[in-house]
């Protein structure tokens, strides 16, 4: 499927869909006139996609969203602004993909306003994200256009995520990126919406970046490069918590933590976001709370 004037391929309320080695792609200089996503199952139940490639989509080549029972497997995305995507969705498996060339690797992402509004019980293991440098051509407007250029993995909001057994290189701005919705800088009118993420476990990723500051140029970008200079820690958590999940000595309660252990070359920051990075810094042993259950 090549040069739709809009989506590619998108589905709706499915039970039971395959997507068996079918590529999408925009030819040409990837940008906003691309439409927004390759393959796009929404609100279905059961989704595989296998063999499956997905270029120059201006949002996500490869996109699950508001679904659940999910699978995406050897699937090659690049040169799309993100290259895999699941959002607002439950019970998905992302394994033995590659993701290189996007602005943004691999996005989990709980999102306000939509109509299933929370996603879970999802594993990212074996998958190649590298090299996501790619300038990101998302129109303006979209929550895409805030996922920095240079982005291996974002965890935006969203719970239960365990990523282990990835190979995380070369994306100069984030290796593996956590926050809050606030990080956003957007209102939340969603009164059923949890911005908060929680309950995610990151083990056994091998983790590497060339030396430099981050090539993103947003305001969150410049913030870490002023800080670390060209020694960018590998994961970035942007230290906002729910404080309904903590007890009274500020440690996450039992099944809420996030739990970050056994990385090969881990290293990991707080950005202190939430107070306006006042005590940004390393955190590299905080994350060795008990594992969510």
């Amino acid at each position: 499927m090549q040069d739709a004037k809009g989506d590619a391929i998108k589905t709706m309320h499915v039970k039971g869909i395959r997507f068996n080695k079918v590529q999408t792609e925009w030819t040409g200089t990837p940008g906003p006139q691309n439409g927004g996503y390759g393959l796009y199952p929404v609100q279905c139940d059961g989704v595989m996609i296998d063999e499956c490639v997905a270029i120059g989509a201006s949002d996500a080549g490869i996109y699950v969203g508001q679904s659940k029972n999910i699978v995406v497997k050897n699937c090659i995305a690049h040169h799309n602004v993100a290259g895999i995507e699941i959002e607002n969705s439950q019970q998905a498996e992302v394994m033995n993909n590659e993701a290189y060339e996007n602005a943004g690797g691999l996005l989990i992402f709980d999102l306000p306003d939509l109509v299933e509004k929370r996603g879970g019980q999802i594993k990212a293991h074996h998958n190649n994200i590298h090299d996501n440098n790619y300038p990101n051509f998302a129109p303006k407007g979209n929550i895409v256009a805030t996922v920095p250029t240079g982005t291996g993995v974002l965890i935006l909001a969203t719970k239960e995520i365990e990523l282990f057994e990835n190979t995380i290189h070369r994306n100069q701005s984030v290796g593996i990126g956590i926050i809050s919705y606030f990080t956003t800088q957007r209102p939340i009118k969603d009164s059923l919406y949890d911005p908060y993420p929680s309950a995610i476990y990151i083990h056994h990723n091998l983790l590497e970046r060339n030396e430099g500051r981050p090539i993103s140029k947003d305001p969150l970008g410049m913030v870490v490069g002023n800080k670390f200079g060209t020694n960018v820690p590998h994961i970035l958590f942007d230290g906002i918590k729910n404080q309904k999940l903590l007890d009274a000595k500020g440690g996450w309660l039992l099944g809420n933590c996030i739990r970050i252990v056994n990385n090969t070359n881990q290293s990991i920051a707080n950005l202190d976001v939430e107070h306006f990075f006042i005590n940004i810094g390393r955190a590299d042993n905080a994350f060795t709370c008990d594992r969510m259950p």
